[in-house]
């Protein structure tokens, strides 16, 4: 990507993920790597565009009425998120649990929808997307069900990062075991995650996870809610899978 444009979408980015809330241009500029005088280029010419609005000279910079109208004219997997929005709704207040819908671009990994209903954990989504494919659930579970070549690619990207869900050694072993299973949960800090993977006439296509605070991750909880998961995802799989009758 052409590099001013990369930089020009970063902090475009970064002003779409403060709403409604301005960023400065001494923030940005640090940030991104790129100089005062360059930043503020970009601003003005996002202001003019209507992406961006000057709040004041001090406070800074905030996302614009273009950057609005723009986010609601996209219709984005649709049919899936039509049909997961209230499942998850749903499953995230009768668990008292975060839950999300989450899908795979490349390396980077993407929440569709999040509802957050455990009052013991204080989840903001910071990012457009995370580089943790290998150190969340829902990551492992996108991965573990990835085609075999782009598995390989995956696992090479992440080769030799640290905090790792899985041991590097055995990670073939250990993703296939998940695909297998269809589902995975870990105890990560302050956390207990799972995932189960959303098929499309038995294909994988997105992947539903969820977290409760690590203290109630235990039996029978625990149990009841792999299973709230599982349910869940098989109810969304099957609200957007095609049947075809012949009779």
């Amino acid at each position: 990507m052409i590099k001013v444009l990369s930089k020009t979408l970063a902090v475009l980015e970064a002003l779409a993920i403060a709403s409604p809330y301005p960023r400065r241009i001494s923030e940005l500029a640090e940030e991104f790597g790129i100089n005062a005088a360059t930043c503020a280029r970009i601003l003005r010419e996002l202001v003019d565009a209507g992406y961006a609005v000057q709040i004041s000279r001090q406070d800074g910079y905030a996302a614009g009425p273009r950057a609005w109208t723009f986010a609601c004219q996209i219709r984005y997997r649709e049919r899936l998120i039509h049909a997961a929005a209230p499942i998850i709704e749903q499953t995230a207040r009768e668990m008292e649990a975060s839950v999300l819908l989450t899908e795979r671009q490349g390396t980077e990994r993407y929440i569709l929808l999040h509802e957050n209903r455990c009052r013991k954990l204080d989840i903001q989504l910071e990012q457009l997307s995370y580089r943790d494919l290998f150190s969340t659930a829902t990551g492992l579970m996108l991965t573990a069900c990835a085609p075999a070549e782009e598995q390989e690619e995956l696992i090479a990207a992440y080769s030799g990062e640290t905090g790792l869900l899985l041991e590097e050694a055995h990670l073939r072993e250990q993703l296939n075991a998940i695909r297998r299973a269809r589902e995975c949960s870990f105890r990560k800090n302050d956390q207990g995650i799972a995932a189960c993977p959303i098929f499309r006439n038995r294909t994988p296509v997105a992947v539903l996870g969820g977290s409760v605070a690590v203290e109630d991750f235990v039996d029978p909880y625990r149990e009841k809610f792999l299973a709230a998961l599982r349910h869940a995802a098989e109810i969304i799989s099957k609200s957007i899978s095609i049947t075809n009758t012949i009779g």
